[in-house]
Order: C-alpha cells, then structure tokens, then sequence
C-alpha cells in the first residue's frame, strides 16, 4: 500500500502495540481478523448492514470486504508497484470506490461491489484521495498533480476529476476534507516550508479561505481528523500539538471560533490519530503511543465539554494490533477499524470496540429532485443510513433501495402528499426539515 496511506508509524517501532488492556469496564475489545497474507489494512467503511469494506496491503494491494464475525472476502487487487490512494468511499449507485496509481503514471478510480471483481475507469491527471459521498451523488476528494500542486476536487461515479480549489505550491492537505451543514467545504492543509497547519474553508464557487491557523508543529507526521458533529461544530485532533508536545483535541465553530477541549499528558501515550462521533453524542478516538519509550495507544472517549475517559489501553507488543488505527461507527452501535504494525504476523488486523452505544440514528439530510409525481425516484442523501424504509409524509415509499450509509432511493408512492421524507432505521427514525413536493 501507499506510503502516504501507511502514513509515517509504519517505518516506527512504536507501531508495535498491541492487545489490550480494559479499564473500569469501559469498553471491550476484540480482533475480528487477522490481516496476516494481505498486509497492513487502513481503513472500513459499512457498505450494507453487518459489511464492511476496507484496503490493506504493502506489497500486493487488495480491495477486501469483512463481516463482524471475521468472515473476509478479497473483491479486488493489484500488483505490486501499485498503490491505493484513499480509503474506500460508497457511491449513490451502491457500489464502494477508491484510487490506485502506479509509480508516477496517472491516478486510475475504481469501484467494487460485495462479489469479487473491479471496475476500472479512466485515468485523471489529478489523483483524487476520496473522502465523502455528495448530495448530488459525486465524492468530495482531496486531490494533487504531478507537479505537487494540491486541490479540493469532486470525482464522479465514472471517474471524472474536478478541481474546486487549488492550493498553493508550498501548501499540502493534511487529511480528509467534510462537506459542512452550512455548504461550504472544510479541512485541514499544512505550509510545507514551516511545518505550519490551518483550518480551510472552501466555498461551492471555489473561494478559499484560511479560517484557523495552529503553532508550528501541531500536526507533524500524521494525517488529521476533522468532522462536524450534530451540535453543528468542527471537532478535531492534532497529533503532535499542545504544551506537551502530545496532542490536542479541539473544537472549531464554522465561522473560526476555537476551543482547546483537551491537552494530552506529556507521556508516551499520546498522538491522537482518528476521531468519530459517537451514536451517544460523544467523540471517541484512538491515540498512536510510544511505544518504544514505554508507552502505548489508547482507545478513548471525550465529551463535547472536553471530559476525557479512557477507554482501553493496548500495551502488548505482540499480539493483536496497534492504533495507527482508522475507526468507523458500525450501525450495530460498535466501533470497528483496522490496526496496523502488529497483530500474531505484524501484518495488522481488523478490531471491533464496543462502548456500550446505542444503534446510530438516522440523519436524513438532503434530496433531489425537490418535487415530482408519484413513479419519481428521489436520491436521499444523509448518515448512518443502512437498512432503510422510508415514508412520503406518512406513506410508505412505493420501493426503497439503500445504497451505503450515506445514501438512500425511494420511489414516491401513489397518494403521496407534499410533506418531509422521513427514513427509519434499526437506530430510529428522522424526518428532512424540507417537503417534497408532491405534483
């Protein structure tokens, strides 16, 4: 797998932490596959309820899907020389995309679905890094050329890059870019000639806009999370921040307003490297450590008022993963993810901690088309998805087809009424503030 996808911590001996220990109870940790032949995984995403689909490999790349009880299926992979360049991301059409590009050639997206087999679509001359499905249906990427120039971009379901937004050429981006509540683009980007890092916020028009700007030394060597909670706010990690130099997780209004939640000790078990939000309303994240001087990673909750628990400390060097760790929220209400470094073959493993969470509840965000008569085939786009039926102000939806966590088909029933769409779940249900239109 890519270097850039791998991230520093593969080259450390401190990746080298692994199976763990619980702390008052508050979490449970299990390895639910051993990675072993298909070497170092980065990364799931829950493509349809109970599977998952993921990327691992250092030499031989693959493209895998993995069940909770450890049942795991090769969909995809590639030579050696081949590297993917973003984890994968589910599309409108229910099929999962990423990235491969070999050696300097042109970046090359392609998709797979639950039977083994790829799909293969042009090459583009800018190599998009997938990060979020749209509610127009495309992914909002993070992008970069030949010459090392990078972009905010959008990628569509048949390969088709674009750029939003270019940077400038001593800028790089740090990590995943979020399409925000307010419809603005926002993420992380780093000065390479200062080690410096900032807060971005891109505008539909493409209009960049530093919002935040953070020390020196805040975000090196690692890839930063950032998201946007339901309250609204930007939550994010800095790896290397803080007094102690361990650290940080911070909150960030839309229009540049920063609160310092919570500063990591000055020890060996810092280094936050992944950040969700929970089904609870809380965040939880995942700590590297240091494991060569003494330290080790920590699975962790934190509130939104900066209250830190932790959750589950891996301290074995042998054994069952280490946290350079990627999390997603499973609709069952456990995080999942990968760990790399470690596990029985130091090839990595695909772990599950569970929390006690409830089942997340459905967010249904946006559709289109706004209006239609009965027969129309509306796209909802939204969260936490899965296993959908859906309502037209009260009516059952003539056929429902869910399409990943982020997106939803229903087809608008006969004596529908103008009214919002309302989607439920096995986690609850949620209504769009907007009315469809019934024609």
């Amino acid at each position: 797998m890519t270097n850039r996808l791998l991230r520093t911590c593969m080259s450390l001996a401190l990746c080298l932490i692994a199976t763990g220990v619980a702390f008052a109870g508050q979490a449970t940790y299990r390895i639910v596959a051993y990675m072993d032949k298909y070497d170092q995984p980065a990364g799931l995403v829950e493509g349809s309820q109970g599977l998952f689909y993921g990327i691992a490999g250092a030499y031989t790349t693959v493209g895998f899907s993995v069940t909770p009880q450890g049942s795991m299926t090769i969909l995809a992979s590639f030579p050696s020389g081949y590297n993917v360049q973003s984890l994968f991301a589910a599309g409108s059409n229910g099929r999962l995309y990423s990235t491969v590009e070999q050696g300097a050639r042109p970046g090359t997206m392609f998709s797979v679905d639950s039977a083994p087999g790829k799909e293969l679509y042009p090459p583009q001359t800018l190599v998009p890094r997938l990060t979020q499905g749209l509610p127009d249906g495309t992914f909002l990427a993070t992008a970069s050329a030949d010459a090392g120039l990078w972009s905010l971009a959008k990628a569509d379901l048949t390969g088709t890059v674009t750029s939003l937004a270019q940077f400038p050429s001593n800028g790089r981006l740090l990590g995943a870019a979020i399409y925000a509540s307010d419809g603005n683009y926002y993420g992380n980007a780093g000065v390479t000639t200062a080690s410096t890092g900032y807060i971005f916020r891109v505008t539909p028009s493409g209009s960049l806009t530093n919002i935040y700007s953070f020390p020196a030394g805040t975000f090196i060597g690692y890839n930063a999370p950032l998201l946007q909670a339901d309250d609204g706010n930007l939550y994010g990690a800095a790896p290397s921040g803080g007094a102690n130099a361990s650290g940080i997780i911070y909150e960030l209004t839309l229009d540049g307003q920063y609160t310092l939640l919570y500063t990591f000790p000055k020890d060996n078990n810092g280094g936050p490297t992944s950040l969700i939000e929970g089904s609870d309303g809380n965040l939880y994240g995942a700590t590297l450590g240091n494991f060569g001087a003494g330290g080790h990673g920590q699975f962790f909750r934190i509130t939104k008022t900066g209250q830190y628990t932790l959750l589950y400390a891996l301290s074995n060097p042998t054994h069952d993963g280490a946290c350079q760790c990627d999390m997603v929220l499973g609709s069952d209400g456990i995080i999942y993810g990968t760990a790399q470094g470690a596990g029985r073959t130091g090839a990595g493993a695909v772990f599950a901690l569970d929390a006690g969470m409830p089942k997340p509840r459905p967010w249904a965000k946006k559709f289109g088309p706004q209006s239609g008569p009965a027969g129309t085939r509306v796209r909802i786009w939204g969260s936490n998805l899965l296993s959908p039926s859906v309502q037209f102000n009260g009516v059952p939806a003539a056929e429902v087809a869910g399409s990943g966590p982020n997106y939803v088909w229903a087809t608008v029933p006969a004596g529908a009424t103008t009214g919002p769409i309302t989607v439920t779940t096995p986690g609850g249900s949620n209504a769009t503030q907007a009315n469809f239109t019934v024609q």
